[in-house]
């Protein structure tokens, strides 16, 4: 028997060259994922730690928050800008809506909310192709050992069948060599898989951190400004008492 790549392809059977074939694909598809997300998240990375670099000054100082408004989009791809710069710009609405005599909306409440909605729809992106690199961790190894199966019993039919050089040892150990291939193949798919899904998986871990500490920080800075904001307004002057017009 030959044990090589192209010896043991030709001594396959017909089902053990499907698994094969599936467990490729598999493993095809799953780099694809992998790679299109270590690109994503390497470039989320960056641009969120200069998005973060370029708002803390503007956090830092009263009043300047609103002049943030827009600076999003000068940090295309970072999961922390579109959270962040989705709290800023419903805060700036917030106060354009005071200042139009809307003064019951509350501008935290309206600014965090907007935060998690931006935020869940962010997390779903980030997954993206994961639940696949799961899947396939998890059932290759299975669908190897489905070809194994499968070559066992070719190779015991052969051994059953004096015309095909049944009774001879070497017969059932080269029919079980070949289908253990298959076995091998699915644990060398689902290896590589589960490791890049245990790596991306900390990625977005890592991703999550940023969004809640930055947006965190906002809201501390919402905060302030409005405190500040109540500090240096006017109080309104005391209208005179009904008595008093009428004595004078």
């Amino acid at each position: 028997m030959n044990f090589t790549v192209m010896g043991l392809w030709h001594e396959m059977g017909i089902l053990a060259r499907g698994v094969v074939v599936v467990l490729i694909a598999m493993s095809i598809y799953s780099l694809g994922i992998a790679v299109e997300r270590l690109l994503a998240y390497r470039k989320g990375k960056a641009r969120s730690l200069g998005y973060i670099k370029a708002l803390a000054p503007l956090m830092s100082q009263p009043g300047k928050l609103e002049s943030a408004r827009g600076m999003e989009d000068r940090f295309a791809g970072s999961p922390v800008a579109r959270v962040v710069g989705t709290g800023i710009g419903e805060f700036a609405k917030g106060l354009e809506m005071r200042a139009a005599g809307n003064g019951d909306y509350d501008v935290i409440d309206g600014a965090v909310r907007a935060m998690e909605r931006t935020k869940d729809r962010e997390l779903a992106s980030l997954r993206r192709g994961l639940p696949v690199l799961a899947t396939v961790s998890s059932s290759a190894p299975f669908v190897g050992l489905f070809g194994t199966v499968g070559g066992i019993i070719t190779a015991f039919q052969k051994l059953a069948d004096p015309t095909k050089g049944g009774g001879g040892i070497g017969t059932v150990s080269a029919g079980i060599a070949e289908a253990l291939v298959t076995t091998a193949v699915g644990l060398g798919v689902a290896i590589i898989a589960v490791w890049f899904y245990n790596y991306f998986t900390a990625r977005v871990d890592d991703l999550i951190v940023d969004m809640d500490e930055t947006a965190s920080e906002l809201v501390d800075s919402i905060i302030k400004d409005a405190r500040a904001t109540s500090r240096v307004a006017p109080s309104p002057s005391p209208s005179p008492s009904p008595s008093s017009t009428v004595r004078a």
